[in-house]
């Protein structure tokens, strides 16, 4: 073999020696990250797990807490409604059985009142003798109407 041929050889071996140790070394290398990978994530299993749990029952606790407060603002509601319902038809009783039997003797307030109201005036004017007895003028009854 002539001496290029030899030192090809050589190169080549000499080339596969350098990435076999390269190859180990990788390998090498790959294990204590896998190593630490795995440490890393049975540390978060240790430590994130019971918080994300933690997490997961609050979160139905607080989906249990809404419920049950829908439900209790539900049964307030029906609780107002009925209420109210109640007071109409209680109002509507006392309309029925106390103001329509007094609707006549309101009629005679009315009346008696307007009577009244008649005396006042014609004591006022003291009688239909005139404006001698103390009638006033239309023009005096007029002037606080003036703006």
């Amino acid at each position: 073999m002539t001496t290029m041929a030899v030192l090809f050889l050589g190169l080549i071996a000499f080339s596969s020696l350098v990435q076999a140790v390269f190859l180990i070394r990788l390998t090498i290398e790959g294990k204590k990250v896998s190593a630490r990978l795995e440490a890393f994530q049975d540390k978060v299993e240790r430590e994130v797990r019971p918080a994300l749990d933690q997490l997961h029952r609050v979160t139905r606790n607080m989906a249990e807490i809404s419920d049950t407060a829908v439900l209790q603002a539900r049964r307030v509601d029906a609780v107002l409604a009925d209420t109210l319902e109640k007071v109409e038809e209680t109002t509507t009783m006392v309309q029925k059985v106390l103001l329509r039997p007094l609707g006549p003797l309101v009629d005679i307030a009315a009346f008696l009142k307007g009577v009244r109201r008649g005396l006042d005036v014609y004591r006022q004017l003291r009688g239909l003798d005139g404006p001698s007895r103390g009638f006033r003028s239309s023009s005096e009854d007029d002037e606080h109407l003036f703006i």
